[in-house]
């Protein structure tokens, strides 16, 4: 996360040297130096934002029976308090809220949601123990920020809580406070005590500096009715009138981690350099403890956990049974250039360790887990025998009956001929459209020569009938010339010809048409 240039920084003249590409999870630093994340938020980037993309999810995880860590590193005054939401302000806004704040919301609205949703289905409402913790590691001490006995003159004093590992390599801590908490305005308020007895100081690099680091720890435990597993036979759930329960378990650690600093940047001397030299060696071991788990090369390579006490409490956080986060905060700041490219290399180191999550489950809630599984797999095993699949020889041998085998080869040949069928029926198909469309061209060609034929009789019916108007007209012409004595040489000669051209017409008309009708039986032949 880049954080917006300070006003110091604008007015001294500072120059913005990095570059967010857009669209992509990629800074670039200068001109030269790229890195890639699993996200990367610019300077105008909104505290919500920030919470949906990174701690949402664990959140959700937290009430399946994971572990989750987020942590913000970064140099003196790179925004990792803000970004966390340790540094409580009065007149900070709702839109401001960092990640821890919200995180609490959200968890409390998760609890009520989940109780309604019981409610509804008739169910038995989970039950949920939320408890709190809250230490500071200040000059490699771990201290109680809700131990309330604990005054301003024992802190130079040696803590008494011890850091101990359980037999599933669970890091848990003994002597320290535990704050049972029934709502999210009394988990803000405990942490806000917390946050005021935090160990806060002056440098040149920041005005109120955390000098130490500051680790937040919600305990979840639920117990819920078990759901049923997808395996398991349904009518054994709907056979049981007694409802088997299971108890879930996670801890969300928020870590505050104090900011890397050079004692020539900040100025600090005296108690003020004793504690940036405890800081700085605090971030090594961290740093070590990345490098040999992110290393490919060092992972067969012993980890420096128990290097410093911040290591050994995030034990199971890197490398272990958690979801992890960490947020890298920088300045986009040209005089901060070394520092926040420290920190780059720092985070993606850290991105390439890989986490063994598994789900917190009490030992009773495991058996019952295997138990269903068991049962379903011998309900399987029994359905097998009673469908034939499985038998028992005659040597007392279990085995699978060869009747099932043959069964499925047939089947597998029975589909495989089920898509011979398929192929050869829109094979027959396609040839039928196509035998269709020649058998309608062939048809509209015969139709136009019928036409042909029509027309050619028209003509001759045409002619028969003109050559009866004149066989008419010469029959009264020579009536007319009896009638008056007067032979009528010329039309009679002329009606002869007219006579004799008609019929040689008729003739030709006959022989086309006898012509036609025979390519017409050849045709329909």
């Amino acid at each position: 996360r880049i954080r917006p240039q300070l006003a110091k920084e604008k007015i001294e003249g500072c120059h913005i040297c990095t570059y967010v590409m857009p669209g992509e999870p990629q800074v670039f630093l200068g001109k030269d130096k790229a890195f890639t994340y699993d996200h990367v938020f610019d300077m105008d980037t909104q505290q919500d934002s920030i919470y949906t993309h990174c701690t949402e999810r664990l959140i959700e995880g937290c009430f399946e029976g994971y572990n989750a860590t987020i942590f913000a590193y970064g140099q003196t005054g790179s925004g990792k308090t803000y970004t966390m939401g340790t540094g409580f302000d009065v007149s900070i806004s709702e839109d401001e809220l960092g990640i821890i704040p919200r995180a609490v919301n959200h968890l409390f609205r998760g609890i009520e949601r989940r109780r309604q949703d019981a409610s509804e289905n008739g169910l038995p409402l989970p039950e949920f123990k939320i408890n709190a913790q809250f230490l500071e590691l200040y000059n490699e001490e771990v201290l109680d920020l809700f131990d309330t006995t604990r005054d301003l003159e024992t802190r130079k004093q040696k803590s008494n809580i011890k850091i101990h590992e359980d037999a599933n390599g669970g890091i848990y801590t003994v002597g320290v406070t535990t704050r049972t908490v029934n709502s999210a305005a009394e988990m803000i308020q405990c942490l806000k005590l917390g946050a005021l007895a935090r160990t806060t100081a002056s440098t040149q690099m920041n005005v109120q500096s955390s000098r130490s680091h500051a680790i937040f720890t919600i305990h979840v435990c639920q117990v819920r009715v078990c759901s049923p597993d997808n395996n398991t036979d349904n009518r054994l759930a709907n056979n049981s009138e007694i409802n088997e329960f299971e108890t879930l378990t996670a801890k969300f650690h928020f870590v505050d981690l104090a900011g890397s600093e050079r004692l020539k940047r900040t100025g600090a001397t005296g108690d003020r350099a004793k504690e940036g030299i405890s800081i700085n060696c605090g971030l090594l071991a961290l740093g070590n403890v990345i490098s040999a788990l992110g290393d490919r090369s060092k992972r067969s390579s012993h980890v420096p956990y128990r290097d410093s006490k911040l290591t050994r409490l995030l034990q199971d956080s890197l490398g272990g049974n958690s979801q992890t986060v960490m947020i890298a905060c920088i300045s986009p700041s040209d005089r901060d250039f070394m520092e926040t490219l420290n920190t780059l290399k720092y985070a993606n180191r850290a991105r390439n360790i890989k986490n063994k999550v598994v789900v917190n489950q009490d030992r009773a809630s495991q058996q019952i887990s295997a138990l269903r599984t068991e049962i379903a797999r011998l309900q399987m095993e029994l359905m097998e025998y009673k469908t034939g699949k499985r038998m028992v020889g005659e040597d007392g041998l279990e085995g699978l009956n060869d009747l099932i085998h043959e069964n499925s080869m047939l089947q597998t040949e029975n589909n495989n001929l089920r898509l011979r069928v398929k192929a050869m029926q829109e094979t027959i198909d396609s040839q039928r459209a196509r035998l269709t469309q020649i058998l309608s061209e062939q048809a509209n060609s015969v139709l136009a020569r019928a036409a042909d034929v029509v027309d050619f009789r028209a003509k001759l019916l045409e002619s028969e009938s003109m050559n009866e108007n004149l066989r008419k007209n010469l029959s009264r012409a020579s009536t007319r010339s009896c009638l008056y004595g007067t032979p009528l040489l010329a039309p009679e000669k002329e009606a002869n010809e007219v006579i004799e051209m008609a019929k040689k017409d008729l003739e030709k008309l006959k022989k086309m048409e006898k012509k036609k009708k025979k390519r017409y039986r050849r045709v329909g032949g």
